[in-house]
């Protein structure tokens, strides 16, 4: 009897999704006339998976706006398999509001997503409930789509290894005694794994068991986690990014606290009496950039060469210094965008004719005092002066007297960023981030040509990347606007920048170095993400593997080195090692031609993870799944036919 060919996708969050999605949109040119059975297996429900859960706080937003997250390919989308449309989130959403969503199989929305699905637009940020519905929806079609040439079962369990049958393919243990699943070609796809505490949260854990404090490590993304956080008193916080606005939303309007405006719309924050006292830093000391609320008046400007070809041959052939000769046309390409926004769209602004302005910036000497000259000239308000440093640190230098004053200055500059990203008079910030797009695209393809020297990747490339992070990655402008009440209320307290955490005398106690105070406190909470390499995930599957050598750590090569340079703008040392085809690599370099990796852990997709694909935008994200998919069902045809290979599908294994 001919058994059938089987693929096992391990993880069921949006990686794997997506993965199942165009395995069934590539099945019938690349597996003609086979019925192809998919397992997929995770411990949460499909399409969510862990961190897209529905089981969570409904007070929890996404960060990307309804309009611009899809699951679907597009005409953009530069892959070998077909395209196949469906719903961006905003569309799904209007669909199911108006009864006109089609409902495949198991598919029930709850009801805050039908209510929810009735209010939302372009440019909302939907709650976390809300967005697992949608990806549950896109399993489910998708699974449906598959029918009857794919045939979809899902698991509900924990995968713990995966190993190799005498026939050649592949057997997924499970974990509490669950049967195994056997299948041609494995598709690893876990996401956000545990992660093993380093060496300074093991002593923290250590010491607060020993004193009866709170710790609360990186990585704690459960809801319950805050329960053990005591009402009236201070809680150290250390990060400013995107888990403390979670971490701040949990302990204050989780708890009961509410927001209002007053007659003038200023938001106020109304406390229940149940919510500690958040004293936060990080090593810059104030929060990300709020997304911005408005587009540019006009279109997006084009790339002003600053970093483009010809700037990077006038460099010579030799390997580039990062900070000596990139980041000087990177900081030109971001400015000379900033400014030349503000002339086009805000001339009142000037104090200098704006086609006068214009002219002198499109033809000054960027490597003199005249952008200075003619800032001095012409550029009135020092809110609209760009300084990148500043931008980058903006309390570098700065000593505050007192606590109380460093919350002053705070106040003013989060109220600064609530307007910047709300008002369009300050759309040359927004074309900044366009600027700074351009040159990161530069940046990429310089990269991939092997231009930088080894030293900027030890350094230099991580701060960059920690910039863009810092001015594209922030919450909603209404999060920050609510920071900010919380701020005037005294339930968030900064501490500054550079902060430092200590223990004696029983107690956690931070301090920064702008402000000649220590704070003390009986919890600390690590609001950030912890660093997820191959060797300190706490997944019992990859620790099998890395026993046996089955997998390898991607080392990062010299210029001009033999293996693969790391594709795209991202460090993968530390991550796990694949192929072109994203097939992992045994210690010995050697890919396993019946494994896939995709997904935040593994270096050829790493820089497209992390974050929602976007539509129309030609998406890393689903030209590597497609690469993927084609390569697993090619796979599948030569497991099936012995040795021969099918050439059905494109790519050599």
């Amino acid at each position: 009897m001919t058994r059938t060919p089987t693929v096992a996708i391990i993880g069921a969050g949006p990686r794997g999704t997506s993965l199942l999605e165009r395995l069934i949109a590539n099945a019938a040119e690349c597996a003609p006339d086979r019925t192809i059975a998919v397992h997929v297996i995770d411990p949460y429900p499909p399409g969510g998976g862990r961190i897209w859960r529905s089981q969570q706080s409904p007070l929890l937003w996404m960060n990307t706006t309804s309009d611009d997250c899809t699951m679907f390919t597009d005409e953009t989308v530069a892959c070998e398999g077909p395209v196949v449309s469906g719903p961006t989130l905003v569309a799904w959403a209007q669909q199911l509001a108006t009864g006109c969503l089609s409902a495949p199989p198991g598919f029930r929305p709850a009801p805050s997503t039908s209510a929810e699905a009735g209010r939302m637009r372009d440019s909302w940020f939907t709650t976390r409930r809300t967005q697992s519905d949608y990806l549950s929806w896109v399993f489910r079609q998708s699974a449906q789509n598959g029918m009857p040439q794919v045939q979809v079962r899902s698991h509900v369990g924990r995968a713990v290894d995966v190993h190799d049958l005498p026939s050649g393919r592949q057997r997924v243990v499970m974990a509490d005694d669950l049967p195994p699943v056997d299948a041609d070609v494995v598709l690893f796809a876990q996401g956000n794994v545990d992660v093993a505490p380093n060496a300074e949260e093991v002593r923290l854990t250590e010491y607060a068991a020993a004193h009866d404090l709170c710790y609360l490590p990186s990585g704690s993304t459960e809801d319950h986690c805050f329960d053990r956080i005591p009402a009236g008193e201070p809680v150290i916080v250390r990060g400013l990014g995107l888990c403390f606005i979670d971490t701040a939303v949990l302990l204050t309007s989780g708890r009961g606290g509410t927001f209002h405006r007053d007659d003038s719309g200023e938001l106020h924050y109304r406390p229940s009496g149940a919510e500690p006292v958040l004293f936060v830093g990080s090593r810059r000391g104030v929060p990300y950039w709020s997304k911005m609320g408005y587009s540019l008046p006009g279109p997006a400007p084009e790339p002003f060469g600053h970093l483009d070809a010809a700037a990077v041959a006038a460099l010579g052939d030799r390997p580039l210094d990062f900070a000596m000769d990139v980041w000087p046309l990177i900081a030109r390409e971001v400015t000379h965008a900033g400014y030349r926004e503000l002339a086009e769209s805000h001339p009142e602004l000037l104090d200098l004719d704006a086609r006068q302005f214009l002219h002198r910036l499109d033809t000054l000497d960027w490597d003199g005092p005249a952008l200075k000259e003619l800032v001095d000239q012409a550029v009135r308000f020092d809110e609209d002066r760009i300084d990148l440093a500043e931008t980058a640190h903006p309390l570098a230098g700065r000593h505050f007297p007192d606590l109380g004053s460093l919350q002053s200055w705070m106040i003013d500059y989060i109220a600064a960023g609530v307007r910047r990203g709300r008002d369009p008079r300050h759309s040359a910030s927004l074309a900044m981030l366009h600027g700074l797009s351009s040159a990161f695209s530069s940046l990429v393809a310089l990269v991939n040509q092997e231009r930088l020297s080894p030293a900027a990747w030890e350094h230099d490339l991580p701060t960059f990347l920690d910039l863009c992070r810092f001015l594209t990655s922030g919450p909603p402008g209404q999060r920050l606007e609510e920071l900010l009440a919380l701020t005037r209320a005294g339930v968030v307290r900064f501490l500054g920048a550079e902060m430092t955490v200590s223990t004696h005398g029983g107690l956690f106690h931070a301090r920064s170095c702008n402000v000649s105070v220590s704070i003390t406190a009986r919890s600390l909470i690590e609001a950030r993400l912890p660093e997820r390499t191959m060797l300190r995930v706490n997944d019992p599957l990859l620790g099998k593997l890395i026993q046996r050598e089955e997998i390898r750590e991607e080392s990062r090569p010299a210029p001009g080195g033999g293996d693969r340079y790391p594709a795209g703008l991202v460090d993968t040392a530390g991550l796990i090692d694949t192929d072109s085809l994203h097939r992992l690599k045994r210690a010995d370099g050697t890919p396993h031609r019946s494994r896939f990796g995709a997904g935040i852990l593994f270096s050829g997709s790493a820089l497209a993870s992390g974050r929602f694909p976007s539509p129309r935008s030609n998406d890393g994200f689903f030209r590597q799944n497609d690469t993927i998919a084609r390569a697993a069902l090619q796979e599948l045809c030569r497991a099936g036919q012995g040795e021969h290979e099918d050439e059905s599908c494109h790519g050599q294994p």
